[in-house]
């Protein structure tokens, strides 16, 4: 009788293991679709979601790539120290994987298409969400020359109808803030980064989906870019009339 409890329970345990491999080897066969629908790891600072309190492979792996890879160019939190690469905190999360998924798919080329060909569906969803939800810390604009403030909020918030160049104001919010998903925040981004895309627009080293950043830009001259960009990188989306150049 004995024999036959202890043949009964090593049974039991058998079949247990093989449902437990079963169970580990169908995860890694989930499809895209599944991967899209499966939970966000928690960003960065985020409490773990485990019952005991410990913290799970896919929280773990999201924040070592937001502090070792995406917070090494772009600063703690997003907030860039380096005017010629931008600041992600507070732009739009939809905008911001947009974005990643034109990297991987070679639609937009530069530093980041390295990057973003190593990153699942999960890594772009769970980095954008997390710059997304970060506040962007920016400082007074440097410049002594308030007349191309004042030329650039002209043309953010008017355009120039002389050229048809529409206002910037129309697609990206008077404060800056941008219509997500379509159009990024504007509001507080480096004066030279925004410079550098503008002339890359005019250029065609950069594409838009539907061409209206290449003739928008193509109209404007250096100086016209330049006041703009430094109008922008001296806006707060909290402060709409009280933004440098208002008077």
């Amino acid at each position: 009788m004995d024999m036959k409890r202890s043949a009964l329970r090593m049974l039991i345990l058998i079949i247990a293991a093989l449902g437990a491999a079963g169970l580990e080897a169908r995860a890694g066969e989930l499809s895209d679709r599944d991967a899209a629908n499966a939970p966000v790891a928690a960003p960065v600072g985020a409490r773990a979601s485990t019952q005991d309190g410990t913290q799970s492979s896919a929280e773990a792996h999201s924040q070592e790539l937001i502090a070792h890879v995406c917070e090494a160019c772009h600063g703690r939190e997003g907030n860039s120290n380096d005017p010629s690469v931008p600041s992600l905190a507070g732009q739009g999360s939809a905008y911001l994987q947009d974005q990643l998924a034109g990297f991987q798919a070679q639609r937009r080329v530069g530093a980041m298409s390295g990057v973003a060909m190593n990153l699942s569906r999960a890594d772009i969803r769970n980095a954008a969400t997390y710059f997304s939800q970060q506040i962007l810390r920016t400082g007074p604009i440097q410049t002594a020359d308030l007349n191309a403030l004042r030329r650039g909020r002209a043309i953010y918030d008017d355009g120039i109808a002389s050229i048809d160049v529409p206002a910037c104001a129309s697609c990206h919010a008077l404060d800056g803030a941008g219509l997500p998903s379509a159009f990024p925040r504007l509001a507080g981004q480096h004066s030279r980064y925004i410079v550098a895309q503008l002339r890359a627009f005019r250029s065609d080293e950069r594409l838009s989906t539907n061409g209206m950043m290449q003739n928008v830009s193509a109209r404007l001259s250096d100086g016209e870019i330049g006041a703009v960009a430094d109008y922008i990188a001296g806006m707060q989306t909290d402060q709409v009339r009280g933004r440098p150049g208002a008077q």
